[in-house]
């Protein structure tokens, strides 16, 4: 069977898949065991069992359930309402100033959490109402949440760049590192949006008479002191080579227990809630994550990966051409599925295509790693846009949709700028590896 036709099957058969709502790992189990079956009869099964095993059974994949009980503990603690509080006393009395805060607060949550539904779903209940009891415009306030949530996987740690990673065969703690640059300008970039449209349009937002005094300000940075110990343990030891991204994180970890109990939030049932909710998440990330590697497998040994590449190279197109193309396509397939999905659908076959083209791996990557959180925030079924109408009831979905727009062009010219200046990309991992 030609490669173009095998490919065709493959994808057509998993993208119906998921249009009927079968779970992301039994849609790549049922194909895996189909396409084994179709090329080996039998006997091919026999490599189903193998696959899964050195997919989960690897130490880069070790950081992804520490990362995610780290979120998990601060989230359920309520730990980071002291966080919001104490940045919200420093930014002063400016015209939106929870704007600001929440863009703040979204990048200093990246260091410590990475979670961008953790980070939606705080912002959407704890300050969201908050916005708008002070009269803050209702979309203005979606777009800014939702735009601050896509910070979180960017800034390590993150769960997402650990799965790029291993799925790319990349350095784990490169790529980590990688998205540092990229998570501070694109938050910068969001707060300089928010600054002039305030100079535009000053009804979008109250105004503040006066700012915290000097006094308060100290009190906060005080409350403030234990979460930047949190982000020495995870990013400080990672770029003082200290420490692996699993030792990171298992110190993240000892941390925001330390902090929860600073705080006098911890308790046996924040505990219970937090491990809990880290093995679903864990489980179901490792379940896809095992299932989709004998889905790449079978795309290898049927030939159809390597026809693709054949393909593409002998098209002739300009470098610039083909990353516009790879990076356009699960731009485009973030609209319809979610991350996880484009991942296992894209990465096996964007790895052989990499090695024929004059791009620096870790700078493609981490290009690709953006384009997966902004898939979260483009409609019609970007995750986050869910996550924060499920918390944010009242506020319609299509309001939420349009407040996402302008955030999404904001970072896809920011990739603009990462693809011109990749130094911004680059510089920071190539300083310290």
């Amino acid at each position: 069977m030609e490669w173009w036709l095998i490919l065709i099957i493959a994808f057509g058969s998993l993208i119906i898949f998921f249009c009927t709502g079968l779970p992301i790992a039994i849609s790549f189990f049922v194909l895996d065991i189909v396409g084994l079956f179709w090329l080996f009869g039998m006997k091919g099964l026999i490599l189903l069992p193998g696959s899964i095993y050195e997919s989960v059974a690897t130490f880069t994949m070790s950081p992804i359930p520490l990362f995610i009980l780290l979120g998990e503990i601060l989230f359920q603690s309520n730990a980071v309402d002291v966080c919001f509080n104490a940045m919200d006393k420093w930014v002063g009395g400016i015209r939106a100033r929870l704007h600001i805060v929440t863009l703040i607060f979204s990048v200093m949550f990246g260091a410590i959490s990475g979670a961008a539904m953790a980070s939606c779903a705080i912002m959407g209940t704890i300050v969201l109402p908050e916005m708008l009891r002070r009269g803050y415009n209702r979309k203005l306030s979606c777009g800014v949440i939702v735009a601050g949530s896509t910070l979180d996987p960017l800034i390590p740690p993150s769960v997402l760049a650990v799965i790029v990673a291993s799925l790319a065969n990349v350095s784990v703690a490169k790529l980590l590192i990688s998205g540092i640059g990229p998570g501070l300008l694109l938050g910068a970039a969001f707060i300089v949006y928010i600054i002039v449209l305030m100079r535009i349009k000053p009804e979008l937002a109250p105004s503040y008479a006066a700012s915290s005094s000097f006094r308060e300000k100290i009190t906060s940075l005080f409350r403030l002191l234990p979460f930047l110990i949190i982000i020495f343990l995870v990013l400080g030891l990672l770029l003082l080579g200290i420490a692996t991204p699993t030792e990171s994180a298992a110190t993240g970890v000892i941390g925001a227990i330390l902090v929860s109990v600073f705080y006098g939030h911890l308790s046996f049932a924040v505990m219970k809630k937090s491990l809990i909710n880290t093995v679903k998440i864990s489980t179901m990330i490792l379940i896809i994550l095992a299932s989709a590697r004998a889905y790449s497998q079978i795309l290898a040994i049927s030939g159809a990966a390597r026809g693709l590449v054949e393909a593409i190279s002998g098209i002739g197109w300009h470098p610039m051409g083909m990353l516009v193309l790879m990076l356009g396509i699960p731009l485009f397939l973030g609209c319809f599925i979610d991350a996880y999905s484009i991942m296992m659908i894209t990465i096996p076959i964007y790895k052989p295509i990499l090695e024929v083209l004059p791009f620096d791996p870790l700078w493609f990557w981490c290009l690709f790693l953006i384009n997966m959180t902004v898939g979260g925030i483009t409609p019609p079924f970007g995750f986050i846009l869910f996550v924060l109408k499920s918390v944010a009831k009242e506020t319609p979905l299509g309001e939420i949709y349009r407040a996402a727009i302008p955030f999404v062009v904001i970072i896809l010219s920011g990739m603009v700028l990462l693809v011109f200046v990749p130094n911004i990309v680059l510089w920071l991992p190539n300083q310290l590896f």
